[in-house]
């Protein structure tokens, strides 16, 4: 099963996909412009894959996975 979309906002990665393409590569750019990642939240680690390697159909990540996703903490 692949994961292809942000559930809470019903928006194909293909769509975010397409919007960095034409250089919308920041991920508060690309989640005001569709609401991505604002909700839930469980869309963002697939949304990193997507920029990162241009796939639109994502195997399931696992915490793991996800956790290494994670931008390092900002420092104070």
């Amino acid at each position: 099963m692949a994961v292809n979309r942000c559930i809470c906002a019903n928006v194909p990665f293909t769509e975010l996909k397409n919007l960095a393409d034409a250089g919308i590569r920041d991920l508060e750019e690309l989640a005001r412009r569709t609401n991505c990642g604002k909700d839930c939240g469980m869309c963002i680690p697939y949304i990193r894959v997507m920029l990162a390697t241009g796939e639109t159909d994502l195997p399931i990540l696992n915490q793991q996975q996800i956790n290494a996703l994670q931008p390092p903490p900002a420092e104070l």
